[in-house]
């Protein structure tokens, strides 16, 4: 997979990880991220951060005690151009659960995916490779974009 495989899709979900590793310039992903968020910026797909990363990506800075990082984590999420946030509902959590059942895979990375299958893109990118188990989305996975 490309990154020009994700060009016009609408409501790609971005798992954690991404996000994280865009804000703390991973040495291996870090651009890449960097890249990934450029092409959201310029419109050439649109993506969705839903409740579950909007709340992981905030712990460890705000253990730490760092909560102007965290502040500068919620907005650049805010107001990054092209990304909206998604709410659950109880489909989403009956998705979830279902996939939770076949796949036994931990219950937020379940959300992510049954957020994932709500939008138009039914895409998710990440780089979990358990996620990528899931055959009912397509998993796009950092390390495979990086190749």
């Amino acid at each position: 997979m490309r990154l020009g495989d994700l060009e016009g899709r609408q409501g790609v979900v971005i798992d954690t990880m991404v996000f994280i590793y865009l804000f703390e310039d991973h040495p291996t992903f870090g651009d890449l991220c960097e890249n990934l968020f450029n092409q959201i910026k310029d419109g050439l797909f649109s993506a969705i951060v839903t409740p579950i990363t909007a709340a992981e990506v905030l712990v460890k800075p705000l253990k730490m005690g760092q909560l102007s990082i965290a502040d500068n984590y919620r907005n650049a999420i805010r107001n990054m151009p092209n990304l909206s946030n998604i709410k659950f509902d109880t489909e989403i959590g009956f998705m979830a659960g279902s996939l939770r059942a076949k796949y036994a895979l931990l219950l937020p990375d379940l959300f992510q995916i049954a957020a994932a299958l709500a939008q138009p893109a039914n895409a998710l990118i990440t780089n979990d490779r358990d996620i990528q188990r899931v055959q009912e989305t397509e998993v796009f996975l950092l390390s495979d974009l990086a190749t």
